[in-house]
């Protein structure tokens, strides 16, 4: 079986890039031919993974829309795909990839990775993208072999906006293995890992430090990442109004320099009005690290395995739940720390996470009943 993705592995994009690289990575150790086209990447990209196969496309004339003449001439010349899966929507390269698909008369599948979300179709283009559903993507989803959600919550949204087509319902995977020993920081410190962008509402950790600040001067604020200069320069001058000494900026980080950061957390937080997923979770349990959400993501597994707090998302409750965090006696947080790791390997490993797939492929081509997780 041969299944070709659209995507990108550029470590800039984040969870879209990590998750498809680790779910290809887990389908080639099942023996499915599984590879990526993507756009040729600038110079100083850093690519997610080398251990899979690429197929470099012809970089788009512009990066909005990501339209490039060539692309589906280029797609059609990779020969003998019996799947292919699209990675969001809203771009030419879905688009592309469908009408290949359709011209080979071959089933494809469409990840709309969020960009389904009620948040995500307002917060930009709006009236494009409406224009867009009504010209063309609902007849797209609703001519896919199957949509692919990573929770059911983005399921919901999916019948809601009209969409009728199978959907299956899959986490993004992790890779599970022996991550560096978590040190024992001498204080309480909180991360933040991921893009600085006004949606991921880092600010609130910020304000709770602010307001916590009497009662655990000591406790410490690590934001690791880059993203929007101008939100970053907010956040920094936030921190000097309200006088903080204990909120470092780390800047992005990979490899060594993530892993030695990462160590020395005691809770990672993901305080955004709302995700899709949240790989950054993800990165936290599979390390041994407890974790903060909001209920802009689909994390009730936090609460129900008991790795950390799942709370609502305002100011107040981000607060609380920091401040329980900090109160939390150390022995604690490594019980909910093993907890998580213990839910990462049982339901999110790349193992577990591409076996899925894999059966959804398999029943697409009939080749299997349909699976549990594949609503009608």
């Amino acid at each position: 079986m041969k299944v070709l993705y659209f995507g990108t592995l550029n470590y800039i994009a984040g969870g879209p890039a990590m998750s498809s690289y680790l779910t290809i990575k887990g389908l080639r150790e099942q023996k499915v031919d599984a590879q990526i086209s993507m756009f040729t990447l600038s110079k100083n990209a850093i690519l997610r993974g080398k251990e899979i196969p690429i197929n470099y496309c012809s970089a788009p004339w512009e990066n909005k829309f990501c339209y490039s003449p060539y692309l589906k001439k280029e797609l059609a010349t990779i020969n003998n795909v019996d799947i292919y899966h699209a990675q969001g929507v809203w771009q030419y390269p879905t688009y592309a990839l469908i009408d290949v698909s359709k011209k080979k008369d071959r089933p494809y599948i469409i990840s709309p990775r969020g960009m389904l979300y009620p948040q995500d179709i307002t917060k930009s283009s709006t009236i494009l993208k409406h224009f867009s559903l009504k010209w063309r993507l609902m007849r797209d989803l609703n001519s896919a072999a199957c949509i692919h959600t990573t929770c059911e919550e983005e399921m919901r949204y999916c019948r809601e906006l009209g969409v009728v087509s199978p959907i299956a319902v899959i986490p993004n995977p992790v890779e599970v293995k022996d991550y560096p020993t978590l040190i024992t920081p001498r204080v309480f410190t909180l991360g933040y890992i991921g893009r600085l962008s006004k949606r991921k509402n880092i600010e609130s950790l910020i304000y709770a430090f602010s307001k916590l600040r009497l009662k655990r001067s000591e406790a410490k604020l690590l934001i690791i990442g880059g993203g929007d200069s101008q939100y970053e320069e907010f956040l920094r001058s936030e921190v000097l109004r309200l006088q903080l000494d204990n909120v470092t900026f780390c800047g992005f980080l990979s490899g060594r320099e993530k892993e030695q950061a990462l160590a020395k957390i005691s809770v990672l937080a993901m305080p955004s009005n709302f995700e899709n997923f949240g790989n950054v979770i993800l990165e936290g349990l599979v390390r041994g690290i407890p974790c903060i959400a909001t209920k802009g993501a689909p994390w009730k597994d936090l609460i129900d395995y008991n790795c950390g707090w799942w709370v609502d998302y305002n100011q107040y409750s981000i607060t609380k739940a920091i401040r329980d965090a900090i109160n939390t006696p150390k022995y604690e947080l490594k019980k909910m720390g093993d907890n998580g790791k213990l839910l990462m390997a049982k339901k999110y490993s790349v193992e577990s996470v591409a076996s899925q797939m894999n059966s959804l492929y398999q029943w697409i081509l009939g080749d299997k009943e349909r699976p549990d997780f594949v609503f009608l």
